[in-house]
């Protein structure tokens, strides 16, 4: 390594880029960057001389549609950064983007700037900046040593306080010859100031090849990723048990890439942790972006297949957002399936982050994502092994017979409270072209269509009875019914009935 002095400027660095700005959309955005106009500034020659850096103020340059998705020349990776910029809690804003690519004659480049998003003057912690001064990576998943990636800065970045000498590997990928620190641990800025960055991505010494996984640069409430991928084979490397499996398309226009129809060339899909399980039990889900895209707007699903037809489990509603999967990108979903009532996850090592599903029963899911490439979405297939789901009424309800009508009554019912109380009523009937499976019937929790609905109904209308009345209210009602019908008519289980609102007498 060698010692270097502040440069003043870098000739023709930043050449091209007129009609740039600052823009930092993170993995659940969809800003787009805004151009402005490049700052008037005129570059002054590089020198070892030490003289100070000028003030750089106003926005920083930026390239109108930064690269954040390159293909090396020197082997067969893909690089795909997390951002093209972020912020700090303390005011500090960073823009980055890929310069140049790999090749023999010199290391994969990225270029930026670190800025004073305040309107006062402020000493950043450089050294806890992912990416700026905290400069290596993790170890990558399922590696204990050399496997990292470090951004070792160039003579071009104005804060290296060391330029590291780098090498390559005897497959070709760039490597640091040794490890830092190259930067300082702090700098002060004025309000608006901003100084330049560039590094070259590279390997850690001792390292061979170029491991493919998530490089994840840490900072203090702050990280930046980059993801490393076969540009040959951006698929999964696993089969599935359902190689081979033909599948009715779902509702719409069926365009899904299915996790057993993937092969190597696939850059977009729904990798599961497991593809049959006994109920009760965890399946780990992971959306994988292998392609130069950002996918969207992608909320996840359950679906039940049943006798060729697919019926939607869960969730019955989404939150109103599209979210965005960079390139490169990972997503975890996981569904905790129980064959009786689900268990809340309470303790430390319960995830969360996905679908708690009561009352399924055994039978062939789809968990779908509502990302894809080229297709609009991309799911798994899973068996759960278990009983068929059972139908059962709430814990709530009071029932009152009369003759050969039950009426059934819950806590909803005369509580005073809004929504008002409703009723709807339960009979059967010859026939009905929609048909309900009692995983539907069953549904629970925020966005449920029949919590207290027809669960209340139907274990009520046994062979001596010919008419169901619940007392509830509107919300369930309009669950069970819609919000602008007063009948629906429906096949369960191999019988059809007819619910209407109000106290019908069938």
């Amino acid at each position: 390594m060698r010692r270097r002095a502040l440069l003043a400027s870098v000739p023709g660095a930043l050449a091209g880029l007129a009609g740039c700005s600052f823009g930092a959309p993170g993995a659940d955005e969809t800003d787009s960057v805004t151009p402005a106009p490049q700052p008037d500034q005129s570059p002054t020659d590089a020198n070892d001389s030490g003289a100070e850096t000028p003030t750089n103020t106003g926005n920083p340059p930026r390239p109108e549609n930064p690269t954040t998705v390159i293909e090396l020349e020197t082997g067969p990776r893909t690089y795909a950064l997390s951002s093209p910029g972020l912020h700090t809690d303390d005011g500090a804003r960073i823009g980055f983007w890929f310069d140049r690519t790999a090749t023999d004659s010199h290391p994969a480049t990225l270029r930026g700037w670190l800025q004073n998003g305040n309107e006062f003057e402020n000493t950043f912690r450089i050294d806890w900046i992912p990416g700026v001064g905290r400069t290596y990576s993790r170890q990558l998943s399922g590696y204990d040593h050399e496997a990292r990636l470090h951004l070792a800065p160039t003579e071009n970045n104005e804060l290296a306080e060391e330029v590291p000498s780098l090498g390559r590997t005897e497959e070709g990928y760039w490597r640091v010859d040794d490890v830092g620190p190259w930067m300082p641990e702090t700098h002060r800025l004025d309000p608006g100031e901003w100084v330049r960055l560039e590094y070259a991505l590279v390997g850690e010494p001792g390292q061979s090849g170029r491991p493919t996984g998530t490089y994840e640069f840490r900072g203090q409430g702050e990280s930046l990723s980059v993801s490393v991928w076969d540009t040959r084979s951006p698929g999964p490397e696993t089969d599935s048990r359902f190689a081979g499996r033909s599948l009715p398309p779902f509702p719409g226009d069926g365009s899904v890439q299915w996790f057993h129809e993937a092969n190597k060339t696939t850059s977009a899909f729904v990798r599961p942790t497991a593809e049959r399980v006994q109920l009760d039990a965890q399946v780990g889900f992971e959306m994988v972006n292998n392609s130069h895209e950002r996918l969207q707007c992608g909320h996840w699903n359950l679906y039940k297949l049943v006798d060729g037809e697919w019926f939607h489990i869960a969730p019955t509603g989404h939150t109103d957002d599209c979210r965005i999967l960079v390139p490169g990108g990972r997503e975890q979903w996981d569904l905790r399936a129980f064959n009786r009532q689900a268990v809340g996850c309470g303790t430390g090592d319960c995830r969360c982050d996905g679908l708690t599903q009561g009352y399924l029963g055994g039978g062939e899911y789809a968990v779908v994502a509502g990302y894809g490439h080229p297709t609009a979405e991309s799911s798994a297939l899973v068996e759960l092994v278990g009983d068929r789901a059972a139908v059962t009424p709430t814990d709530d309800v009071s029932t009152a017979r009369d003759s050969d009508t039950v009426t059934v009554t819950t806590d909803r019912h005369g509580d005073g409270k809004r929504p008002a109380d409703a009723t709807f009523s339960l009979t059967r009937t010859d026939s009905a072209s929609e048909r309900v499976i009692a995983e539907q019937v069953m549904a629970s929790g925020r966005f449920a269509t029949y919590e207290g609905g027809l669960r209340n109904a139907l274990p009520f209308l046994t062979d001596d009875v010919r008419h169901i009345v619940v007392e509830t209210d509107e919300r369930a009602v309009d669950g069970v019914l819609g919000y602008d019908s007063n009948r629906r008519r429906f096949q369960f289980r191999g019988q059809a009935y007819v619910v209407t609102r109000g106290r019908n007498n069938g």
